[in-house]
Parts: C-alpha cells; sequence; structure tokens
C-alpha cells in the first residue's frame, strides 16, 4: 500500500477544510460574536496537521491504487468528522460523541441534528454547520467521480455517463475531473440561493439553505417550511432538489457539448422525473381520498413530499407522522431509490434500479424463451455482465446492511418501526426518515446507538465496497505476518 499517496490526499482534505474554517471564523469576527475562538482554535488544529499530513505524504507516486483509495474513502469521513465536531466540543454545547455524531451526519449530508431548538443561535455557528453539508456533498461528488472508480468500478457510473468522462487514477486526472463536477455543484447552489431569495428570504438564510439544499441534506437541520407555511419557498425549494438529484456529469457533458439534448434524452433523468409524477399522482390522490386534506392542500403537501424523499433531502412541509400508515410506507420506499447517479444524493440510486428491473425482466424471457439471446442496453449502450454483477452485489450488501443495523439500533430500546426508520435514514442519508414513525430526535438515543449510527452513515457514503477492501487488506496483513 502507497502510504505517501494515502496521506498527501488526507493532508490536502484537511487544509482545505481549515480554509474553510476561516469563513465561519470571519462571520463571527464580523458580527461580534463569543464563537471566534471556537473557529480559531480548530482551525490552527486543522491547519497544523494538514501540513504534517501533506509533508508526510511528499514524493508520493502520481497513481492511485485500489487499496489506498479504499482506505481514503474511509479515512476521509472520520477525518471530517473530527474536524466538524471541534467548534461544538470548543464551545461546551456537544459532547464529544454528541459532537462527532453531529459533524459526521452534516458532511455525509444526513442532515441529523442533536441540537435542540434554538442553541445554536449563533450566525457563525449555522453557517458552520450549512457549510459542513455543503463540503460533504462537495467531497462525494468528487470522490465520486475520481476515487470510487479506482475503488469499485463505477458499477454503473460509467453507464451513467454513457463512457464520455474518462476515469482515471492518476492525480492529474482526478483534479479534472473534481473541478468539472465541482463548477456544477457550486452553479446548482448559487440558482437555489437566487431562488430561495425571490421566495422571500433574507441572503443569510438563502445561502444556508441553498447549501443544504444543493447537498440533499435536509432532515433534523433543515428549515421550518411548515412554520413558514409559504407556498412560493416549497416550489423553490422543490426546484433546487431536483436540479441536486440530476446526474452532474450529465449536465457537464451536455453543458460543455453545448447540446442540452443529452439532458432530457437520459433514461436515468426521465425514470427519475416519472416516479416523481407518478408516486405524487398516487399520493396525492390518497391523502385527498382519506380526508387528510383538501384536493389543493394533497397537492401541495404531498408532491413535495415525494420530491424530498425521493432526492433523500428530507424537508417536512407537514407533519408526516400523522399521515396514514400508506403514505408514510410508500415515502420511505422512496428514500431507497435515491436520485440520480452523479449527484450527491443517497440511496440506491436510479441507474442502479433501472438495471436490476431490466435484469429481472430479461430472466423472465429468457425463462420462456431458453434460446433467445437477450441482451441489457440503457440509451444504447450495452451493460455488461461486469457492471450488471456488481449491482446486483451492492443491492444485496446495501440490504444485508439496513436489516442488521435495523436490529442493532432496535437493541436501544426504540421501537422496530423506529429503528427501520433509523437504519434507513442513515444508510440513505435522509435524517428524517424516522420522523415517520414518530421519532423526532437522536438525543435520548444511548451513546453507543449514535456511534453504531455515524459508522453506518460513513458506510452509506463510501457504498459499503471500500470497507470490505479495507478488511481484506487488515485480514491480508494479519495473515502475513502469522
Amino acid at each position: 500500500m502507497n502510504m505517501r499517496l494515502y496521506l498527501f490526499l488526507l493532508g490536502r482534505i484537511a487544509l482545505l477544510n481549515a480554509a474553510v474554517l476561516g469563513l465561519p471564523l470571519g462571520c463571527a469576527l464580523y458580527w461580534g460574536e463569543d464563537t471566534v475562538l471556537a473557529f480559531a482554535g480548530p482551525l490552527a488544529v486543522t491547519l497544523v496537521l494538514g501540513l504534517l499530513l501533506k509533508t508526510a505524504g511528499k514524493q508520493h507516486k502520481k497513481q492511485l491504487g485500489v487499496a489506498e483509495g479504499a482506505w481514503y474513502l474511509l479515512s476521509i469521513w472520520f477525518l471530517l468528522g473530527l474536524i466538524g465536531m471541534m467548534p461544538y466540543v470548543w464551545t461546551g454545547m456537544l459532547t464529544p460523541a454528541d459532537a462527532f455524531f453531529e459533524s459526521v451526519s452534516a458532511y455525509t449530508t444526513t442532515g441529523i441534528s442533536l441540537l435542540a431548538a434554538g442553541q445554536a443561535e449563533a450566525h457563525s455557528l449555522l453557517f458552520w454547520h450549512s457549510l459542513m453539508e455543503w463540503m460533504g456533498g462537495l467531497n462525494f461528488i468528487i470522490m465520486l467521480v475520481t476515487v470510487v472508480p479506482q475503488v469499485s468500478g463505477c458499477f454503473g457510473v460509467t453507464l451513467s455517463a454513457h463512457q464520455s468522462i474518462a476515469f482515471s487514477p492518476m492525480i492529474s486526472r482526478m483534479r479534472n475531473a473534481a473541478l468539472q463536477t465541482g463548477k456544477i455543484y457550486a452553479g446548482i447552489t448559487i440558482i437555489s440561493a437566487l431562488l430561495y431569495l425571490a421566495a422571500g428570504m433574507n441572503v443569510f438564510e438563502a445561502i444556508n439553505q441553498a447549501m443544504t439544499t444543493a447537498s440533499t441534506s435536509g432532515g433534523t437541520t433543515s428549515l421550518d417550511f411548515a412554520g413558514y407555511d409559504n407556498s412560493f419557498l416549497e416550489i423553490a425549494a422543490m426546484i433546487s432538489m431536483i436540479l441536486a438529484s440530476c446526474n452532474f456529469l450529465l449536465i457537464w457533458r451536455a453543458l460543455s457539448r453545448r447540446e442540452l439534448r443529452f439532458i432530457f434524452s437520459d433514461t436515468e433523468l426521465r425514470t427519475f422525473l416519472a416516479i416523481v409524477g407518478a408516486v405524487s399522482a398516487l399520493i396525492v390522490f390518497h391523502l385527498w381520498r382519506s380526508g387528510v386534506y383538501d384536493f389543493w392542500q394533497s397537492l401541495r403537501y404531498g408532491t413535495f413530499a415525494v420530491v424530498s424523499f425521493l432526492s433523500t433531502t428530507g424537508y417536512a412541509s407537514a407533519q408526516f407522522s400523522l399521515w396514514p400508515g400508506f403514505d408514510r410506507y410508500v415515502l420511505f420506499l422512496l428514500v431507497f431509490a435515491g436520485g440520480c447517479i452523479g449527484s450527491a444524493t443517497g440511496g440506491l440510486r436510479i441507474m442502479r434500479i433501472i438495471v436490476l428491473f431490466r435484469m429481472a425482466a430479461r430472466e423472465m424471457r429468457r425463462t420462456l424463451h431458453p434460446q433467445m439471446v437477450v441482451s441489457l442496453k440503457i440509451d444504447g449502450v450495452s451493460v455488461s455482465m461486469k457492471i450488471i454483477s456488481r449491482v446486483l452485489s451492492f443491492f444485496f450488501l446495501y440490504m444485508g446492511v439496513f436489516f442488521f443495523s435495523m436490529l442493532v439500533i432496535s437493541l436501544s430500546g426504540i421501537p422496530l418501526l423506529q429503528s427501520m426508520g433509523v437504519a434507513a435514514g442513515c444508510l440513505s442519508s435522509v435524517g428524517s426518515t424516522a420522523e415517520l414513525y414518530g421519532l423526532a430526535s437522536y438525543a435520548s438515543l444511548p451513546v453507543w446507538t449514535k456511534l453504531y449510527c455515524t459508522f453506518v452513515m460513513i458506510l452509506g457514503r463510501i457504498e459499503i465496497f471500500s470497507f470490505l477492501i479495507v478488511l481484506q487488506t487488515i485480514a491480508a496483513r494479519f495473515h502475513s505476518k502469522w
């Protein structure tokens, strides 16, 4: 394993987050808040740590191997969690365990918060939380187009990009891919901020909310849409969530070639929008026929909920726990689907769902006609058995982790339905999933449960395969010594 390159990459991430810590520090100085030291201290610690790691990684190789890529994908979330927790520990707002949970939840864009309402009143702390969420989404997208293909063989990413993005473990190529997707991510954030401004928010609220929406990190840290009761604000959020759920690689290709037709001819995006329309119609009709709301309220709240949960953002414009069981269960299932590959959303992703369904249909036809040769194509691109097998493996591992985590979390004493919501929410990065079944706060959970939930959040973000590779390298090292 090439430790020098591994340390160099970690050092670079630490230095980037040290620079980001300067933003809330500047806000604290500008607003005259008493959180200056809470950001100055962590900034200094992170800066020193980044310099040490980068110095230790000098004279590294230019190519990233599978082993160091897997270690990097796993380590980076723990490093970010440690950096993000420092301001909360410095101010004494949270215990170290709770602060680590808060930080990992933000960076993985899960959106669960242990802070009580009004506890983080300082604008600089609110800004820091939104920055962590935004940086977490950016970090995930960058790794998706750089490190993840090297570690996990793309399993659907190249298919989604129509083979137009050249994935490479070379550092220079990684930097170019990161720059391309980063521009799209920043552009969507700006559009979202402008939409929130047009809906009536002030500048600070619009920027904070745009960073949360672009990273699809709603959940318990999100704006109280129900309290605002502003339909224009909800429309702005829905447009932003749909944009944030699109494939950034596809958008970059369309814009660079000035051919927007590629965006709307994409099977994955069309399927995503079709799911939004079909499921929204189903929930709107059921809410209206059940007498929960009148038709227009059913249309307003039902459509917002579908977009929110399918995009794995988790915003709430109504008290979903009071909805009929059918509607809550449909929203729960949407969490597993997620948005498009190439976005910051969680879940299985629409492209993998498409592959799974078409694979099932192909096997049915093959059963009826054993001699028939049936190929699987998406947007004219043949899907190889290598990609299909990886998608099937990922689906099995994903569901296995979900059921195992549900059982582990139930040991904390909460009802099984709530533990199911917690497990799905942490794995799919939708912090408000447990609210569907009445769990409004995670603060009362035991410390070990919170720490396990942070691990599940990280597993969801590294797409499980990286963790298995890390375990394999540890086992191989142990076996070679003994």
